[in-house]
């Protein structure tokens, strides 16, 4: 069934209007609050557009289908999220994805207030709830976490979509005073240069790392190497590393490698007298031998607390997580764990960047193992 003569005009009417607006993105952006009003405008007229199509009767077969309000949300000029009320990222337009970095297929189903600066995850979460309780528009100053100097205008709005019985909420996000953000770097697919590249760096890390292993005598502490291994592997894959040796019933923590001047001084001692069993990811890494890759983590508890409660996810910063276990050679027991932080605006841990760190924990396992470093548990 085709769209009544009235429709398809309304609908080349709302598409004129919404190139008109991707166009003025070249204006000041001073004047951006004027049209992301006028763009709020438009995606609400959207979905009042597309709103009777659920009452019509089904296409005759080979009848191509339009989608308005898809259309709509792709071409507008500025980096606009469809979310739910948890913040969890149902669709990307293309500005969001430039601006974000985030690929569309793995931002969708993960929280978009992971992206920011841990002060301002807390509050869109608020806002976005309350907006999805149709508590009304909110506006709020957000940070990302890769271009925290360049302040952004947050805008929520609830949409009832069609077919929905619960409200989504629409975040637009444009620049605040200052210059225009630069949009983050997209990690690169494995087929491109770049990640070639970064193939060979991480070849050359674990040859680094393999020749310090060999390079432990009879004579030499073999947990003292152990933590000079996880030291080159924090210089080429993170900002922190934490290395545990032990079965998950007793495990100690013998050595920790963060930055040379870290911000918070106090950190690397918090980090080394914590008990591992404590910290959750290393805990559960430790017990199951399955290794945790988190690109985007905003839990405040997966690497515990410090002796005053304040969890150490917030004071590191982190935004990027991998903790690895120490499988010995016969793959049937825990000798340890592993564990990596990315902070601040570093780009997420990648899949090749977690297989290489398996790789090295299982090198790291067998001088463990050989070392007699605790009696391990099997898994």
């Amino acid at each position: 069934m085709s769209r009544s003569p009235e429709r398809e005009s309304d609908v080349r009417a709302l598409a004129a209007r919404v190139r008109e607006l991707r166009a003025a993105r070249a204006h000041p952006p001073a004047e951006y609050p004027v049209l992301l009003d006028a763009a709020l405008v438009e995606l609400e007229h959207a979905v009042e557009t597309l709103r009777p199509a659920r009452d019509e009767p089904p296409r005759p077969p080979g009848t191509k289908a339009t989608y308005p309000f898809k259309d709509v949300f792709e071409r507008l000029p500025w980096a606009v999220v469809l979310m739910d009320e948890q913040t969890v990222v149902r669709r990307l337009n293309p500005a969001a994805v430039e601006l974000t970095g985030l690929p569309p297929q793995y931002a969708a189903g993960r929280p978009l207030a992971a992206t920011l600066r841990p002060a301002d995850r807390a509050a869109l979460r608020s806002h976005a709830a309350a907006v999805a309780r149709g508590e009304g528009d909110r506006s709020l100053p957000v940070r990302l976490q890769r271009l925290p100097d360049s302040p952004l205008h947050a805008t929520l709005t609830a949409l009832d979509m069609p077919g929905e019985c619960r409200k989504d909420v629409l975040l637009t996000l444009t620049p605040s005073a200052g210059p225009p953000p630069v949009p983050a770097v997209r990690e690169p697919g494995p087929s491109e240069p770049s990640a070639v590249v970064r193939q060979a760096e991480l070849t050359a890390l674990l040859d680094r790392t393999d020749r310090l292993l060999l390079s432990c005598g009879g004579q030499e502490d073999p947990a003292a190497t152990l933590g000079a291994a996880a030291g080159l592997l924090r210089d080429g894959l993170a900002d922190w590393a934490l290395l545990d040796l032990g079965p998950a019933r007793a495990p100690a923590r013998v050595a920790v490698h963060g930055p040379a001047a870290p911000d918070d001084p106090g950190l690397e001692k918090a980090f080394l007298q914590q008990d591992p069993r404590a910290c959750p990811v290393a805990a559960e890494v430790t017990a199951s031998g399955a290794a945790a890759v988190e690109q985007l983590t905003d839990d405040l508890d997966r690497l515990g607390t410090d002796d005053e409660g304040a969890p150490l996810t917030v004071r590191a910063d982190v935004t990027s997580l991998l903790c690895v276990a120490l499988l010995a050679p016969d793959d049937s027991t825990v000798l340890g764990a592993l564990t990596l932080l990315r902070c601040g605006a570093r780009q997420p841990f990648s899949l090749l960047e977690a297989g290489s760190a398996e790789m090295a924990a299982g090198h790291l396992a067998v001088l463990a193992q050989r070392g007699g470093m605790g009696r391990p548990d099997p898994f």
